[in-house]
């Protein structure tokens, strides 16, 4: 079931040749589907990239997202004071009905 909904996969771009050295960029891409709807999101990030020389050696330079960790940072943030809120409104209420 979870993966009609969630689908992950990485795919290799096309090669890029500079001198005796071959680039290929990675992506991942998340999927994510809606039942029954025939809609869905869509969310690319690159990965790394693999540089092949003609002797062979194969090197891969993972790609680091500062901003990517930023966005999911800040949306840990409003999910933290978001629960942090509820959790207070609560309370006082509960507080509120006890003292009635």
């Amino acid at each position: 079931m979870i993966n009609k909904i969630i689908k992950i996969e990485t795919h290799a771009g096309e090669p890029i040749s500079a001198g005796d050295v071959t680039i290929v960029p990675m992506s991942k891409s998340m999927l994510l589907m809606i039942p029954g709807f025939p809609a869905g999101l869509v969310w690319n990030r690159p990965v790394a990239i693999v540089a092949k020389t003609l002797s062979g050696n194969e090197l891969v330079l993972p790609i680091n997202d500062p901003t990517r960790r930023a966005v999911l940072s800040l949306w840990g943030a409003v999910f933290g004071s978001a629960l942090f809120t509820m959790i207070f409104i609560l309370r006082r209420r509960i507080c509120k009905n006890q003292k009635e």
